[in-house]
């Protein structure tokens, strides 16, 4: 057993979207970045459709093209299929922002990528070891590496990117229950889906199940592949009784449009669940530490807003870190936490508006607004920080202000 210190000006906890892209821009500027991960790359992990703003993060990063060369599934927009009823919506027809579209990736590809290219632009990264202590005091957490080997990393300031591990809420007693209600993802990949060949082609699709006790994800890939999953309280999942295949078989069989798509599938991987994902944290920043993607806050899967969430947090991230080391003063808490909260706090009513099922009634109402209609595609596009969109400043008086509008006696 060797025991060893690494100095850096920035530790960064995970290797994800958050991560690489804090990581990327960080060593692009002249910092030395050490990026800690606890698991070998490439590995699964679910949440695989990217949205439009996605795409301007990684440009401004010089990770677009790398991205865009891999032959991922271009994703132009996303339809919501509620009982045959369906709403779609194209990302390029939003409020004027600069991407409308994105991809639908396999998250062990596109993670990977993303590390191996913050690693070519110069991030140090220590795989396979799990950080055990941190001090905030001093910018110093200890570390064991596969072979037992004893790590302790300085650092002017620290970054945890770390995702559902959430390493300095679990050390620093930061964990807060979500606000959201607890769900569950039941998941898996099949092939043989009777994809769409109109205009939604490539989109992902959501299908509404019974009366909204579950939805289901459609992400399709370019290989052929594609992830299917199921989303429902854990109460609604246990009232059946059934083993996860058993559950993912009867609800997809018994939901309107997705019995039809999936009708020759085939399950290429072992049916997963993942229990209780939604999660915060008392605080996203402390002295010199912040914490960035699902290492602060996961909301739900409906909108695929985590990967967006990771990228844009890691982003903003770096951009203060570079400030701060600087010596240029930087207010955490509004430039930060406040900013982020603006994009979480958009995501979240709408999330809140699909599950009470307001969010439906504006979806099927056959003739809204063009601007209702841009707006909407704008949020479902990630843009959840353009203060020109309605839903942006006030989201929740928006969402009632727009149901009042539009919808039979608001409701």
């Amino acid at each position: 057993m060797e025991a060893k210190t690494i100095v850096s000006d920035v530790l960064i906890i995970g290797g994800g979207p958050a991560g690489s892209i804090a990581a990327a821009s960080l060593v692009q500027k002249g910092y030395s970045v050490s990026v800690v991960e606890k698991v070998p790359f490439p590995r699964f992990v679910i949440g695989e459709s990217l949205l439009p703003r996605c795409n301007e993060l990684l440009e401004m990063n010089g990770m677009l093209e790398m991205v865009d060369n891999h032959g991922f599934t271009v994703k132009r927009g996303a339809a919501f299929d509620m009982h045959g009823v369906l709403e779609s919506y194209d990302f390029s027809e939003n409020i004027g922002q600069k991407f409308g579209t994105s991809y639908q990736v396999k998250r062990e590809e596109f993670d990977d990528l993303l590390l191996k290219q913050a690693v070519g632009f110069g991030a140090t990264l220590f795989e396979e070891t799990e950080i055990t202590a941190f001090d905030p005091e001093t910018t110093t957490a200890a570390a064991v590496d596969k072979e037992g080997n004893l790590l302790t990393f300085k650092a002017k300031f620290a970054l945890d990117a770390s995702g559902y591990g959430r390493v300095f809420p679990r050390l620093l007693g930061l964990d807060e229950p979500s606000e959201l209600k607890v769900r569950s993802a039941v998941f898996t990949r099949i092939t043989g889906d009777i994809r769409p060949t109109d205009e939604t082609e490539g989109y992902i699709y959501i299908y509404v199940h019974g009366n909204n006790d579950a939805w289901i994800w459609c992400i399709p890939f370019s290989d052929g592949i594609t992830s299917v999953g199921v989303v429902c309280t854990e109460e609604y999942f246990s009232s059946f009784g059934l083993e996860n295949e058993a559950f993912w078989d009867e609800i997809i069989n018994s939901t309107v449009g997705a019995k039809e798509r999936f009708a020759n599938a085939v399950k290429i991987v072992p049916v997963g669940k993942i229990d209780g994902y939604s999660a915060n944290v008392k605080s996203m920043v402390g002295k010199n530490y912040c914490m960035a993607g699902n290492a602060t806050e996961f909301l739900d899967p409906v909108f695929s807003s985590g990967v967006t969430l990771a990228l844009e947090s890691g982003n903003q991230a770096a951009i203060l870190i570079d400030k701060q080391l600087k010596g240029e003063a930087v207010d955490w808490e509004s430039e930060y936490v406040a900013y982020m909260m603006t994009g979480i706090n958009v995501f979240r009513e709408f999330v809140g508006a699909w599950y009470d099922g307001r969010l439906q009634s504006i979806f099927c109402v056959e003739e809204k607004p063009e601007k209702i209609k841009r707006a909407i595609a704008s949020i479902l596009g990630g843009y959840v920080w353009d203060n020109n969109n309605i839903f942006v400043k006030n989201p929740k008086s928006a969402m009632a202000a727009v149901i009042s509008q539009i919808t039979p006696k608001g409701l």
